[in-house]
């Protein structure tokens, strides 16, 4: 396999320059020595310029280096990003923390957000509709991978996350995370009927999963919030899975993901 690497005109200028700077360095240690010895000065200023010499010649090349360094390891980098995966274990973290705190607020504003538009478009034949449960649970989604593509016009940023949201996976949990982990859980609750003949109805909708291969494409603006636009796609079907039951309840409720006729055409619209 050949790798091809594409060098910056300054890495290329700090390369070849690299040896002209000791020629360079005694060039003018020659000159200066001559004119201290044409004009009858004491060892003490050769040793001086001997010195000063020395760090110039040290503190060049180190500089030459570095920068060769950073501009060849930048070029490295973005041959990396577009040829491989990397994990993103930082902001997964990060999430862990963050999800304990954001999740109750999430949830307490879709409740509220969703049960008034349920409450004014109620149909004719229910006398209520209200969303009274609602939670992601206690466990934060995660990014497994991210492919970055550095290639791309400067106001574009374009992305390929591996996400998922596995609730009821336990390998990655502590086990006091494990004793204190709340499942998502949805519950409608609905009722039928007016007046006195009045039928109620808890609709369950739990263990939520999620998996799948997003590309993200974001176009960058100079207006806050400095995002244009946002497109977002799944390069492959995704993997969703969840346990419904219309009745019975969390006690005696039947998952209708169980009925096979249901499942094989759920899973063919994902």
């Amino acid at each position: 396999m050949v790798v091809g690497i594409i060098m910056p005109v300054s890495s290329f200028s700090y390369v070849f320059m690299k040896p002209l700077t000791p020629v360079l360095t005694f060039v003018q240690a020659v000159l200066t020595s001559h004119f201290l010895t044409r004009f009858h000065f004491g060892w003490g200023w050769l040793f001086l310029l001997l010195a000063v010499c020395n760090t110039y010649y040290s503190t060049s090349i180190a500089r030459v280096r570095r920068r060769a360094r950073d501009d060849i390891q930048r070029e490295l980098v973005k041959t990396r990003l577009v040829s491989e995966h990397e994990s993103a274990d930082w902001i997964n973290n990060f999430l862990d923390r963050f999800w304990l705190i954001y999740e109750p607020i999430l949830s307490r504003t879709v409740i509220s957000s969703v049960d008034q538009i349920l409450s004014t478009n109620t149909p004719p034949f229910l006398e209520s509709l209200r969303l009274t449960d609602f939670t992601l649970g206690t466990k934060a989604p995660r990014i497994d991978k991210v492919r970055t593509f550095p290639h791309t016009a400067d106001d574009i940023v374009t992305m390929d996350w591996g996400v998922s949201f596995t609730p009821t996976d336990l390998s990655d949990l502590t086990p006091a995370q494990a004793v204190n982990k709340v499942n998502p859980k949805i519950v409608l609750s609905i009722r039928f009927g007016k007046g006195v003949a009045v039928a109620a109805m808890r609709v369950l909708l739990e263990d939520i999963t999620f998996q799948g291969l997003m590309r993200i494409r974001l176009k960058l603006t100079t207006n806050f919030p400095h995002v244009q636009l946002v497109d977002l796609c799944f390069l492959e079907k995704p993997s969703i899975d969840f346990v419904l039951k219309p009745l019975g309840g969390d006690t005696f409720g039947l998952d209708v993901n169980h009925v096979g006729w249901h499942y094989d055409r759920y899973q063919n619209r994902c």
